[in-house]
C-alpha cells in the first residue's frame, strides 16, 4: 500500500485571513501544530512589505539591511508574543484586514524604532522555539514592487533625492506626524536623541529639516508641478 505524501498543512492555511492566522497563533499553547502553519503563513505573507517600509523608514537609524533586519525580526516576534490583541474592529474583509494587520505590525515596528532612538533598548534577532521558525526562510527577503499613486511615488523620489541625513531627519518626521494636528514638532526627547545619533544639536537638526522639506519643494514644483501645491509636509 503507497503511503501517502505529507501535507502542506500551511499551504492549506493561504486562504485564511489575517485575524484567523493570529487566533490560531494565540491558541499555541494548546495547539502547537496548528500554530506553527498559521505562523509560516503570516510570516511569509507579511515579510516582504515589513522588511520594505523598516529599510526604507529606519534604515538609516538602524544601520542599514542588518539593523533593518534586526527590526523585523524583533516586530515579528512581539507579534507572535501579541496575537491574542489584535482587534479586526469587526471588518471581514480580507483585504481590509491585510491593511489593517499592516497597520498594527508597523505600529509594533514603530514602537520599538523609537525605543531604540530614546536608547531604551537595542534590537536583536531573537529565535522562536524550533518549531515556529523551521520552515521559515532565512535569507532576507526581495523588496517588493512599490505600489504607489503617482503623489506617493513622487514624494518618495523627492525624499529619496536628499541627502543621508536629511532623509533620516524627514523620515523620523513622518513617523511623528499626525493629520490635521496644528505646530507639529518632534518631541523634545526624540530630536535631542536623533540629533546625538546624527552629531549634531537640536537646533541644527531643525534647520536640516527645515532645507529638506524646502528641497522637497523645490524638486515636486520642477518634477511634478500639478503635485506640489497638493503635498503638505509636516
Amino acid at each position: 500500500m503507497e503511503s501517502k505524501p505529507a501535507r502542506d498543512g500551511a499551504a492549506e492555511m493561504t486562504d485564511e485571513t489575517d485575524a484567523d492566522l493570529l487566533v490560531y497563533l494565540a491558541m499555541a499553547d494548546t495547539d502547537l501544530d496548528c500554530a506553527r502553519m498559521a505562523w509560516e503563513t503570516f510570516y511569509r505573507r507579511h515579510v516582504d512589505y515589513l522588511y520594505a517600509v523598516c529599510l526604507r523608514a529606519y534604515g538609516t537609524i538602524l544601520g542599514g539591511e542588518a539593523g533593518a533586519a534586526d527590526l523585523v525580526a524583533e516586530t515579528f516576534k512581539r507579534a507572535y508574543e501579541h496575537a491574542g490583541t489584535f482587534d479586526a474592529a469587526g471588518v471581514t474583509d480580507a483585504q481590509q484586514q491585510l491593511l489593517r494587520t499592516r497597520g498594527w505590525l508597523g505600529r509594533i515596528a514603530q514602537r520599538l524604532a523609537m525605543d531604540v532612538l530614546r536608547g531604551r533598548g537595542g534590537l536583536k534577532a531573537h529565535s522562536l522555539d524550533a518549531d515556529q521558525w523551521q520552515q521559515i526562510a532565512a535569507e532576507p527577503p526581495t523588496l517588493p514592487a512599490a505600489r504607489d499613486d503617482e503623489r506617493i511615488a513622487m514624494v518618495r523620489r523627492a525624499i529619496e533625492s536628499l541627502n543621508a541625513k536629511e532623509q533620516t531627519v524627514i523620515r523620523v518626521t513622518f513617523q511623528w506626524y499626525r493629520p490635521g494636528d496644528a505646530n507639529q514638532r518632534l518631541p523634545n526627547d526624540v530630536c535631542e536623541d536623533l540629533a546625538t545619533a546624527l552629531g549634531t544639536t537640536s537646533e541644527n537638526l531643525r534647520q536640516i529639516r527645515r532645507r529638506a522639506l524646502k528641497k522637497i519643494e523645490v524638486f515636486l514644483r520642477a518634477n511634478a508641478p500639478h503635485l506640489a501645491g497638493r503635498s503638505k509636509a509636516p
